[in-house]
């Protein structure tokens, strides 16, 4: 309606007057543009940066919303970049090179290979995998002691595996002990002594291995 102002009969106004109506037209739409403009930049304005209008403490309480917000998306953003490298290392260790992980014994080097790399990478690419073993169906904790003996070999290992080594070690030292020291104690026989034609012949046994033995007594 306002627009009708703004309009012309081109077979009956006169060319001068149609250009004015259409300047004037131009200015009036290019003038209600800015103002719509203006509106639409006020209402971009971040509420926050109307201090003016709200109480200090709720202002207080809106900066630390704002920066709860920043670092909650700062904060993904990291998790995810750590992620990320930690997936690609993953990947990198359980490659087709992997042969298994290298322990120190005795300035020995032992590989020890838990099972397949594929397998493994799988279930260890999921750190959660870990805790749910040892957590109930509410995400308590329902095995302490697994838990707690778990996580100290691993962050232990090379001192765990240099325990169980020695011990196998010295299993097997007493092993061979035992066997040294298993001494036949079976009662022996006094020789039987056999008199024939004025010859006296003593049996000695068979373990000497040395055969018969004759002895004169000149």
């Amino acid at each position: 309606m306002l627009m009708d102002d703004y309009t012309f009969d081109e077979d009956l106004d006169d060319d001068s007057d149609i250009k004015k109506i259409k300047i004037a037209r131009k200015k009036t739409i290019a003038k209600a543009k800015k103002y719509f403009n203006e509106q639409k930049e006020k209402y971009r304005i971040p509420l926050e940066s109307s201090r003016s209008s709200i109480s200090e403490s709720d202002a207080k309480d809106l900066e630390a919303y704002k920066q709860y917000i920043e670092s909650s998306k700062t904060y993904e953003e990291e998790l995810q970049r750590k992620h990320d490298w930690f997936i690609k290392k993953t990947n990198d260790l359980f490659g087709s090179e992997f042969k298994g992980f290298e322990f120190t014994l005795d300035d020995k080097k032992v590989t020890y290979s838990p099972g397949d790399a594929t397998e493994l990478k799988k279930a260890q690419s999921d750190t959660s995998t870990f805790l749910k073993k040892f957590l109930n169906e509410d995400g308590l904790i329902e095995d302490a002691v697994g838990y707690h003996k778990a996580l100290s070999i691993a962050m232990n290992p090379e001192k765990f595996a240099k325990f169980f080594y020695e011990q196998g070690k010295a299993e097997a030292t007493d092993d061979v002990m035992r066997k040294t020291k298993n001494i036949n104690m079976s009662e022996r026989k006094a020789p039987e002594v056999t008199s024939k034609g004025g010859m006296q012949i003593k049996s000695l046994g068979n373990d000497s291995g040395r055969g018969l033995k004759i002895k004169s007594k000149k």
